[in-house]
């Protein structure tokens, strides 16, 4: 029977190739959608739960933000070093990680930290970075792959392109995969950022001035603070004392820096509602592209046992039980469901491969390996759904005598 299914099969390609391919595209669409959205829900709040607050200079907070905690779009500014400082002497903070973001390595993006910022992080091979020790890096996973390197080799940064530094980094580090934006970024000890510019600054006097001048600011300066409270219920009242104007004094220099103070999960959520918007937009989209695919299947399917009562009277003549007729057509559409959400599934992992670049430049990387069990849930449907029509019109069928 399953030999007699699939040839005739074959014996309406067209017909066939057409009813797969409605149900893939349909299928990768639903379960594409949800995947996306719901791994970047994900991503945004799985680096946001860790902290209490973000200190870093005034503007945008979402941009401060993704990029202190996912890494992209460029850093507000600078605030001093002495804002870190205030806050570890402060009692209700449990602990504040410095960030700063300067210079690239093969167009991946340097942080100078400290290692707890990389806590919970495993390591594939090597070691973290020395928090006493300068010009130390740990790379990322998809940095280590992409640029074959190895522990005990030497990098390059680069403020921008074609302006490499002279100071080599020394990898000590290979972070394992975190299917995160952390696969494509440099780890090193905050003061090796301030010093390279430094040693740049002190060969090359021929520098031009306003180069010069920069170098001089990214000392004792920081892009954020990340802040840990000892308890939720004091996050507040730090969030409303730092975000201020105050007075530091940077070498030798005192200046007004303007200050704010973000919540990231609270970021994160405006974030997502906008995200859920476009999400309920997709669902919906994707249920009308469903309900139309189960009525062309349906019409189709009952068509096509319309179609070969002929052949069904045929095979009544020749001794086929219309019970082994039935569940001749039922293997038929069942083969035909099969095919149809496993080539969805594939279609949808290609999709979250594609997808990876944009998601990447929203500080998410998209792993085609996660797999949702609404997704499975939505394909078995699909697959009852193929076969649902067959089945109804072989009941019916059953209850009749073959030949009329």
């Amino acid at each position: 029977m399953l030999k007699f299914a699939i040839k005739n099969l074959f014996i309406k390609m067209v017909q066939t190739i057409l009813i797969v391919l409605s149900i893939m595209a349909s299928s990768a669409v639903a379960i594409l959608s949800y995947n996306v959205s719901n791994q970047i829900s994900d991503g945004l709040t799985s680096n946001a739960q860790y902290y209490s607050l973000i200190v870093g200079p005034s503007g945008s907070s979402t941009q401060l933000a993704m990029n202190t905690m996912y890494f992209t779009d460029d850093p507000l500014g600078t605030i001093p070093y002495a804002v870190k400082t205030e806050l570890e002497a402060d009692s209700r903070v449990k602990s504040a990680i410095p960030f700063a973001m300067a210079d690239q390595y093969n167009g991946y993006r340097m942080v100078g930290t400290t290692t707890d910022y990389l806590e919970g992080k495993e390591l594939k091979s090597g070691a973290m970075f020395d928090n006493t020790t300068v010009f130390e890096v740990v790379v990322g996973y998809t940095v280590a792959k992409t640029c074959s390197l190895k522990i005990g080799d030497s990098i390059y940064t680069s403020h921008s392109e074609g302006e490499e530094h002279h100071t080599p980094f020394k990898v000590v580090g290979i972070l394992d995969r975190t299917y995160s934006s952390f696969d494509n970024i440099c780890f090193t000890q905050l003061r090796s950022i301030w010093e390279v510019h430094e040693h740049e600054h002190e060969e090359g006097e021929e520098h031009e001035h306003e180069e010069e001048h920069e170098h001089e600011d990214m000392n004792e300066m920081v892009c954020a603070i990340l802040v840990k409270a000892k308890n939720p219920g004091v996050a507040m009242q730090l969030k409303d004392e730092f975000t201020k104007i105050a007075s530091y004094t940077v070498e030798g220099e005192t200046k007004q820096y303007s200050i704010q103070a973000i919540e990231p999960m609270s970021i994160m959520r405006n974030v997502l509602e906008d995200t859920d918007q476009n999400q309920y937009i997709i669902y919906g989209l994707t249920v009308v592209v469903v309900l139309m695919n189960i009525l062309v299947i349906s019409v189709v399917t009952l068509l096509n046992m319309k179609a070969s009562e002929k052949e069904i009277k045929l095979m009544r003549l020749i001794g086929i039980s219309m019970g082994k007729i039935n569940l001749i057509y039922l293997i038929q559409n069942a083969i035909i469901g099969l095919f149809s959400v496993v080539l969805a599934f594939g279609l949808s992992r290609l999709g979250l491969l594609a997808m990876g670049t944009y998601a990447l430049s929203k500080g998410v990387v998209l792993n085609g390996s996660v797999i949702y069990f609404p997704e499975i849930i939505l394909l078995v449907g699909v697959f009852i759904i193929n076969i649902l029509p067959t089945l109804i019109w072989t009941l019916v069928q059953s209850r009749k005598d073959g030949l009329k």
